[in-house]
């Protein structure tokens, strides 16, 4: 097996595969982007086409084309290697013992055939009469059912395991695990029965769990004791919190558009789809997830919240702001007013969905207008009530101008001068720095500490790349010097013997591969120049410890003949220096 990983890896280009997933742009003998896997807005992640590795220096991920999909695709490694195995036209060999799948691969594909289980029953048999009037009715097209694979659950106790176990041979255990049944006190019964599903899938479209609407027949029937919706419960495949309705059929709209609407339910993402808002995706309920906005940042940098417009939506897309901004994604809103949410707007007039997304307002409109809205401005209560939400939010603003033309339209509303908006937003200002943590000198002592060490990484990025004359000159040039950076030492140690970074033991390979990506160049003059500015940072450190040694022992007094000595030391190391 491991001779067939590196036959893959060897067929395979790291940058074209990546390059698929993150914008990449040359620079000098690598590539750089946006981190897929943390926010930022300056590029930090690096990708070798030479040693065929990625690293951020912003989140210190790192590794080659496997752990990449992993990472990002959310893979397990033998998933990613029959993916590159595929990709690079490798026919992998499993060795004996291993044709037995995971557990986890067992549910997903439980649940795949689940859906086409479900979605069978829909479209083409009798069962599915009524679920494809009840869709029909609610606007949702031919096109959209196929696509999003909607389909139905029938009105049985056992159908769906029937199915699964009987026919497809798999354990009544193993559908408990994926939430697919439930044990009761007589047996195991079907979960969903008689309701519309939604598949619920991951971003490359693997069935993770479902959502299941019930018919309004079924509703009546049990005189509306059964939920509206019931959905899998959290098992190891499905966690709630980290998907994205639509995000496997949207994501490559996502990526065209730079941004992404966030509607609050299936129905909602179906209509905004058939309406021409493609790049779509929804959240359970209105809770958006940190782990949901990392996901969104590896297609764009940008959301347009589009929750429902009552006091929960409102909180909600308040709470959203506040978490989205904190990671790093930019947010507009939705304007969405009488009392209808997105599936309605959009079912009715799809051109002015589109409109309402394009008109999405930016973040401090939203505050001003939902504060507005919420208190009566008549009163003096609610012109303070207004006042204290707002007044903190103008605050955080960097921009003064912008901070500016916010006062004066909270002013306006509040029938107030721009003094006293002013002063109110001056209080919170002072609240604010009062809080904030101001780096102490000791913090800025380390960082100039860190400059040796730097000097050292670089040094070891400009060995790594040079020529063997060049690396056994530098190496017998460094081999008494007292390294800073742990590790370093054994690395240059390694590297003295022949040895190439791919083939250091595994816990010096992500520090020698940090420090490929720093160094620029194999020039030996580039190497001399950091050993000469490496010189300088010791000298110093040495003349800052010698003239505290000296300043102690002439508070002192006594000791002359050591004094002595080190001034005469201090003169000598400060010549060298000056050189």
């Amino acid at each position: 097996m491991d001779s067939q990983v590196e036959e893959i890896k060897r067929k395979i280009d790291i940058v074209q595969v990546i390059g698929e997933k993150v914008k990449l742009v040359k620079g000098g003998r690598n590539f750089k982007g946006l981190c897929p896997f943390h926010s930022e807005k300056t590029p930090s992640f690096m990708v070798s086409p030479e040693l065929q590795i990625y690293r951020c220096f912003g989140c210190s991920k790192g590794g080659d084309v496997i752990s990449f999909l992993e990472e990002f695709e959310g893979m397990e490694f033998v998933e990613a290697l029959e993916y590159l195995a595929n990709r690079a036209g490798v026919r992998l060999v499993r060795r004996a013992g291993r044709e037995e799948k995971s557990e986890r691969e067992k549910y997903w594909e439980i649940n795949h055939l689940a859906a086409e289980f479900y979605h069978y029953v829909l479209t083409s048999h009798k069962v599915g009469e009524e679920a494809r009037r009840y869709l029909k009715n609610r606007g949702l097209t031919n096109e959209a059912i196929k696509v999003f694979k909607l389909g139905y659950a029938p009105q049985s106790w056992e159908e769906t395991q029937n199915f699964l176990v009987k026919k497809k041979g798999y354990r009544t255990e193993e559908l408990e695990k994926t939430g697919l049944v439930i044990k009761g006190e007589r047996g195991y019964y079907d979960r969903f029965r008689g309701r519309v599903m939604f598949p619920l899938t991951d971003a490359r479209g693997r069935v993770a769990g479902f959502a299941g609407r019930v018919l309004p027949s079924s509703a009546e029937a049990t005189e509306g004791k059964d939920p509206k919706y019931i959905n899998t419960p959290e098992t190891e495949i499905y966690h709630k919190g980290e998907l994205l309705y639509g995000l496997a059929v949207n994501k490559g709209e996502i990526k065209k558009q730079e941004f992404a609407v966030v509607v609050e339910g299936e129905v909602d993402a179906i209509s905004s789809w058939q309406a021409g808002v493609k790049n779509v995706v929804a959240i359970k309920g209105s809770a958006f997830t940190p782990e949901q906005i990392r996901l969104l940042l590896r297609y764009c940098r940008q959301v347009r919240l589009a929750l429902d417009a009552d006091t929960a939506g409102q909180e909600a897309t308040r709470r959203s702001i506040a978490l989205a901004d904190s990671l790093g994604l930019g947010v507009r809103v939705v304007k969405i007013s009488g009392g209808k949410d997105p599936d309605e707007i959009a079912r009715a007039d799809g051109a002015e969905w589109k409109d309402m997304v394009k008109q999405a307002v930016g973040v401090y409109d939203f505050y001003v207008q939902s504060a507005l809205s919420r208190f009566d401005v008549k009163t003096g209560e609610g012109k303070r009530s207004v006042s204290q939400e707002l007044a903190p939010i103008l605050a955080g603003m960097t921009n003064s101008v912008e901070q500016a033309h916010y006062m004066k339209v909270v002013a306006e509303r509040l029938g107030v001068s721009e003094e006293a908006v002013a002063a109110e937003v001056g209080k919170a200002e002072i609240r604010s720095s009062g809080n904030q943590v101001i780096r102490s000198s000791g913090e800025e002592e380390k960082s100039q500490k860190t400059r040796a060490e730097r000097l050292e990484e670089y040094w070891l990025g400009c060995l790594l790349r040079a020529s063997s004359k060049t690396k056994q000159e530098a190496i017998e040039r460094v081999k008494r010097r007292k390294w800073e950076v742990v590790g370093i030492g054994r690395i240059v140690e390694y590297i003295s013997k022949g040895s190439e970074v791919q083939q250091l033991p595994e816990e010096l390979r992500s520090l020698a591969e940090t420090a490929w990506f720093k160094g620029e160049t194999e020039d030996e003059r580039e190497l001399l120049q950091v050993e000469k500015e490496w010189d300088k940072v010791l000298a110093q450190k040495k003349l800052k410890a010698l003239g505290e040694e000296i300043r102690r022992l002439e508070r002192e007094g006594g000791a002359k003949e050591k004094l002595k000595a080190l001034r005469q030391e201090f003169v000598r190391v400060s010549a060298k220096l000056g050189t």
